[in-house]
């Protein structure tokens, strides 16, 4: 017999805490590994930012079990600590996916 999983749990969301709990659970489940990424991506991703003058780009990086994207323009490229500040948003560079221009 096949399981309905969350399905079966949904009728019960009358109370306010069953329904955090059952958003978190869905939550949780949808959480993916960290993407692993090939040489030839990080030497992409290290030729563009090292190369960078300032134009508009798009970084996609991995954060609390989900791949987010911020685009804006470069304020900080910090190689001691190993952060990229974007948009006031501070990346750490070894969860970084994917950098492209827009």
């Amino acid at each position: 017999m096949k399981e309905r999983g969350i399905k079966k749990w949904l009728a019960y969301k009358s109370l306010s805490e069953q329904e955090k709990y059952l958003e978190n659970m869905q939550r949780e489940k949808s959480k993916i590994a960290k993407p692993l990424i090939s040489e030839n991506k990080a030497e992409e991703i290290n030729s563009l930012l090292t190369s960078y003058h300032g134009e508009m780009v798009a970084i996609r990086f991995f954060h609390d079990g989900f791949i987010k994207e911020s685009r804006g323009v470069i304020t900080r490229i910090d190689t001691f600590y190993n952060f990229i500040k974007i948009s006031d948003i501070s990346i750490s560079m070894s969860s970084i996916v994917d950098v492209y221009d827009c």
